[in-house]
């Protein structure tokens, strides 16, 4: 296991991480929910390019329940800013996510945050261990962060964020 370890660490990569953090934390304005979602391990087996299919599938029908058609039609998202623990410290796989409702459709904290838990406990690979509480400020980011930039890009894909098209301009 030593071995593994100081491989994992090799890869780790303390500049990338700021710039992660920096990116990620010019959405902040926008953020209103910090949440932490916990998924089933299948008996340990569960891979990190598994949990991030599921992650994606989540986040598909969350923005749908959010904006229905629109969500496919017209690429209407919530921003979601996710990253994969649990594989550097040999821990369940969980997701950390910073989310917030940037267009028209504000929602209040305790709505969205109700339309978030259901739809997460009606995903069948979902545990109910799901945590939600409200963004204050970057040093969610930063915790997000703490295990999870590294060069493989396993655990931040910056690909998997979703960015409401309103923010891209």
């Amino acid at each position: 296991m030593q071995a593994n370890k100081q491989y994992t660490e090799a890869r780790y990569d303390e500049r990338l991480q700021a710039q992660t953090l920096e990116w990620m934390g010019q959405h902040e304005e926008h953020l209103t929910h910090a949440c932490t979602f916990t998924m089933e391990q299948f008996d340990g087996n569960l891979t990190a390019e598994q949990a991030w299919k599921q992650w994606e599938r989540f986040c598909k029908y969350l923005n749908r329940k959010i904006y229905g058609n629109a969500a496919k039609l017209h690429g209407k998202t919530l921003l979601i800013l996710p990253v994969l623990h649990g594989e550097i410290s040999y821990k369940n796989l969980h997701i950390h996510a910073a989310i917030g409702c940037v267009d028209d459709r504000s929602y209040g904290f305790a709505e969205l945050k109700t339309i978030i838990d259901t739809a997460w406990r009606e995903m069948k690979w979902a545990k109910n261990d799901i945590e939600i509480v409200q963004y204050r400020d970057i040093n969610w980011i930063d915790y997000m962060l703490k295990e999870s930039v590294r060069l493989d890009l396993h655990s931040v894909d910056l690909t998997r964020c979703c960015i409401a098209k309103t923010l891209q301009q």
